[in-house]
C-alpha cells in the first residue's frame, strides 16, 4: 500500500508514542471515565495509528512476544482462546467475563487489526464478537510505515440487531451483526464486574501485563493520536468523505476528542472536558512524539481493493 499527502496539508503536531517492553515493565495509557453518553446507544469511536514496521512478524509466545507483530490467526470463535494471541493496542477486555463490556482493538495475522466487542450476546467460544479479516490476509497488513486510521461503529439495524463495522482509512473492512443493543454504559460507567485493577481502558498494552498479573504479553508499538468519541453511528458515506478530515470539537454527537497535544507530561485530557484525562503510566522516555497524524491523508493501492464485508 502507498500513501501520501495531498500537496499543502501538513500533520496535526504531537502524537503518543508507544514502546517494545521489558518483562514488567510495560508502558500504556488508561482511561476511567469515559465520554458523557459514550456507549447508551449507536456509537462512532476513531483514532490514528502508526505501527512501528521495524519490528518483524514472527512468533507471538516465548522469546519473541514482546519483540513481534504477531503472526497468529485462528479462526474466530473455533476454541475459548481463539483471540489470546495478539498485540494489544487497546485492551478494554472485561476478564472476569469476556462477553459483558469488553472493547478492543489487536493486531494479529501480520499487521492487521481486529475489534473485539462483548456486549452481552452469546458471541460463540471466546465470549465476544470479532470483527476482522479471516483470514488475515484477506485485507492489506498496516506495517507501511504509514499513518493509519481507525473507524469502528455500533450501527442499529431492524428490528432490534446491531451491526459492528471495522473501517480502516476510510474502506469497510469487515462487519458482525450482534442480536442485542445493549446499553454499553452499564459496564463502562463504573466498571461493573471488571477484576480489582482492571477497570478501564488500556492503550499500548494488554492490561493483566500493565498491571503485573502477567510478566509479559504482546503489546502496540508506535504511534497513537487523535481519538474521537461520537454518539451517533456515522454513516459509510460519511467515513469515506471525512476520515481524514480534521474536527473543530462543535460536530454533532463529538463528545470526546483527544488530540494529544500535551506535548509532554503524564496525562493527556479530553479538548472537549479537560479534567477528563488519559493517564500516562510508566512512560518510556519519548513518549511524546513531535509527529502527529496527518490531515488530509490519500492511499492508492491498498484497500479500494481489498473491501471485505460478513
Amino acid at each position: 500500500m502507498a500513501c501520501w499527502l495531498i500537496p499543502g496539508t501538513a500533520s496535526q503536531a504531537d502524537s503518543l508514542a508507544f514502546f517494545a517492553n521489558a518483562p514488567n515493565q510495560h508502558d500504556y495509557g488508561l482511561l476511567t471515565a469515559m465520554p458523557p453518553d459514550f456507549g447508551d446507544g449507536e456509537f462512532t469511536f476513531e483514532l490514528w495509528i502508526q505501527p512501528d514496521a521495524s519490528f518483524p512478524v514472527g512468533n507471538c509466545a516465548g522469546a519473541g512476544q514482546l519483540t513481534h507483530w504477531c503472526a497468529a490467526d485462528h479462526p474466530p470463535y473455533s476454541s475459548g482462546g481463539w483471540w489470546f494471541e495478539g498485540n494489544f493496542l487497546l485492551d478494554g477486555h472485561n476478564n472476569a467475563s469476556f462477553q459483558d463490556g469488553t472493547m478492543s482493538l489487536q493486531f494479529y495475522g501480520g499487521g492487521r487489526v481486529r475489534w473485539l466487542f462483548g456486549d452481552g450476546a452469546n458471541a460463540g467460544p471466546g465470549g465476544h464478537w470479532s470483527i476482522g479479516a479471516f483470514p488475515a490476509s484477506d485485507t492489506p497488513s498496516l506495517l507501511t510505515g504509514t499513518w493509519h486510521h481507525l473507524t469502528l461503529v455500533r450501527r442499529f439495524v431492524p428490528i432490534s440487531a446491531a451491526r459492528l463495522e471495522l473501517f480502516i482509512d476510510g474502506v469497510l473492512i469487515a462487519s458482525e451483526e450482534s442480536s442485542l443493543r445493549t446499553d454499553m454504559t452499564i459496564w463502562w460507567s463504573g466498571w461493573s464486574g471488571f477484576p480489582s485493577g482492571q477497570e478501564g481502558w488500556f492503550f499500548g498494552a494488554e492490561k493483566q501485563a500493565a498491571i503485573g498479573v502477567l510478566s509479559q504479553y504482546e503489546d502496540f508499538k508506535g504511534l497513537v493520536d487523535e481519538m474521537r468519541f461520537w454518539t451517533r453511528a456515522k454513516t459509510a458515506a460519511e467515513v469515506a468523505g471525512t476520515w481524514s478530515s480534521a474536527v473543530d470539537g462543535t460536530e454533532p454527537g463529538l463528545v470526546g476528542w483527544f488530540p494529544f497535544e500535551e506535548g509532554g507530561g503524564t496525562t493527556a485530557c479530553d479538548a472537549l472536558a479537560p479534567t477528563r484525562c488519559l493517564s500516562l503510566l510508566q512512560p518510556q522516555p519519548g513518549i511524546w512524539s513531535a509527529e502527529g497524524f496527518p490531515v488530509g491523508l490519500l492511499f492508492a493501492d491498498g484497500f479500494e481493493s481489498g473491501e471485505l464485508g460478513s
